[in-house]
């Protein structure tokens, strides 16, 4: 059924806007039931035409359980066939992303996780449009994948640089801290970077030697030639399509 969750946020929030986010709940039953039919994509179809600009979700219970269930009772008593033909689900839910733009799906493993779902998507979408509007420069949510147990977890939250580094997938805090004191600005190490007298060896290379700092000083440890790469192919990557690790693997570099 059609969920009045966009209704019930109108009255949540004090400014009384509206939501772009339409929740449709089903039992696994009646979710088996749209896909045997073939009906589910004329629905999705339908809804969206409804509400052009909103993300759909689609809200299943119990629904692999439910589809397990009913293959064991076939299996166990196969002289006692109700009908049963268990339908494509995962190519159905599948195609809800490919298919359709904002519309997607959800499985709950109990009526526990479902309610703990509908509850926290209506809070967090009445208060989201409150919140400060993130930028470009906004990272992480203010630092907070920094580790508590790093001294200068203060710093990085104060410097939009170190948090740019730190955002970089396994760019340790202390990783960034060394890169910021050799290079305290953004513009100052990309200079390095984009300088066409040096070559793309000794860019990936460029940071490896820097000295760590652990909790008694400075230590016997560098950077190493692993992150110094990381840095240099997160930074100077030119396509915003590639998944992070493709980045760092090198494959901008061979896109034509």
């Amino acid at each position: 059924m059609l969920s009045t969750l966009h209704v019930d946020l109108l009255q949540l929030t004090s400014k009384g806007s509206e939501v772009p986010y339409v929740l449709l709940v089903y039992e696994a039953d009646e979710f088996c039931n749209l896909v045997i039919n073939e009906s589910l994509m004329d629905q999705v179809s339908r809804v969206k035409d409804i509400y052009p600009s909103y993300t759909v979700c689609y809200l299943t219970n119990k629904l692999m359980a439910y589809i397990n269930k009913r293959d064991q009772e076939k299996y166990k008593n196969p002289s006692n066939d109700n009908g049963w033909r268990c339908p494509p689900v995962e190519e159905v839910l599948s195609k809800l992303t490919t298919h359709f733009v904002r519309v997607h799906s959800r499985q709950c493993r109990d009526e526990a996780e479902l309610a703990e779902h509908v509850v926290g998507l209506t809070c967090g979408l009445a208060t989201c449009q409150f919140r400060k509007k993130l930028t470009r420069l906004s990272v992480n949510a203010n630092g907070s994948f920094v580790s508590k147990d790093f001294i200068d977890k203060n710093l990085i939250k104060k410097n939009v640089w170190l948090k740019s580094l730190v955002a970089i997938p396994k760019v340790q805090p202390r990783f960034a801290v060394a890169i910021w004191k050799k290079y305290p600005t953004m513009k100052s190490l990309l200079s390095v970077y984009m300088d066409p007298n040096k070559s793309v060896h000794e860019k990936e290379f460029l940071l490896k030697d820097l000295p760590l700092e652990g909790l008694l000083g400075n230590e016997d440890r560098r950077l190493g030639e692993v992150c110094s790469k990381r840095v240099y192919r997160i930074l100077m990557a030119q396509s915003g399509s590639i998944k992070t690790d493709d980045v760092e693997d090198g494959a901008d570099f061979f896109r034509c």
